[in-house]
């Protein structure tokens, strides 16, 4: 089976920048692209011809040297139920989104569904064009879970490919969890704390950055929430790119089990590769 590159259409803003990325993506892993914008189930005739126009045009103008390129208009009433049911349950393939974030409690935007719900890795796309020497930031957890040593498996993998598209700079960064009632009850300060468990976890991280071949990504260790330390690397680093591993969950298990990709999302603005190998279940 082809490898597949979608991209959801999006004319809320940073359309084409999605469409160029995805371009540059698609070319480099021989992927085939598809195209896809959505309208609700009650637009006319009329609206959905138009649309299905304006989309065409717009992929002609952008993927014109690519093959291997569709496009379509869907009427949905959602988008994230369409897309998770229509794209093919595998690592290789990719989605790629523009972002809108929302920090309502009540709305669940479609970025989270996608995380939650999605087979294969997702590109949320910021507004920001990729620099010609970018960096990638790799979020990799050092537990000894069987998810997570998967997740870390797929976030290098795809580093890998991705630095073939440009020449990035790899970083990695995992940040030592600390204890909440230690902070809390301020039996322990944080510097410290990074400063005691900081060799051993190093040690940790460049053992996994050699086993998958990669001794040239930068290191980091910090220590805290990663939903605070992987944005404020990030920032740091003035990362182009966040690759993450999210499990995913729904209903009370997201609130009983917090998901780091979606408390990340909130702190960041840049783009973020989620990446969710297809073996693993909610």
């Amino acid at each position: 089976m082809s490898k597949l590159v979608m991209v959801i259409s999006d004319k809320e803003g940073g359309e084409n920048l999605a469409l160029t990325k995805a371009k540059s993506i698609a070319t480099q892993l021989d992927a085939d692209v598809e195209v896809v914008r959505f309208l609700p189930p009650t637009c006319s005739d009329a609206t959905r011809q138009s649309a299905a126009q304006s989309i065409g045009e717009l992929v002609q103008s952008v993927f014109k040297e690519l093959g291997h390129v569709t496009s379509q208009v869907v009427t949905t009433d959602s988008i994230s139920d369409w897309v998770v049911n229509h794209c093919p349950s595998s690592d290789d393939n990719l989605v790629v989104k523009t972002g809108h974030r929302s920090e309502s409690l009540f709305h669940t935007p479609t970025d989270w569904e996608l995380i939650r719900h999605l087979h294969c890795p997702l590109l949320i796309s910021s507004n920001q064009k990729w620099k010609s020497s970018p960096n990638i930031l790799i979020a990799l957890d050092l537990s000894s879970e069987a998810r997570h040593r998967k997740l870390n498996a797929q976030a290098l993998q795809w580093a890998s490919q991705w630095q073939a598209i440009s020449d990035y700079q790899l970083h990695a960064v995992y940040s030592i969890p600390i204890p909440a009632p230690l902070l809390a009850l301020d039996i322990v300060e944080q510097r410290e704390y990074l400063r005691t468990h900081e060799p051993k976890a190093e040690e940790k991280l460049r053992a996994l950055l050699d086993e998958f071949g990669m001794s040239n990504v930068t290191p980091h260790i910090l220590a805290g929430a990663s939903h605070k330390t992987i944005p404020h690397m990030a920032n740091e680093l003035k990362a182009d790119l966040v690759i993450i591993g999210s499990i995913g969950r729904a209903g009370i298990q997201r609130f009983i089990h917090s998901n780091t990709a979606e408390k990340v999302l909130h702190h960041l603005r840049t783009d973020i590769l989620v990446v969710k190998p297809s073996g693993l279940s909610p």
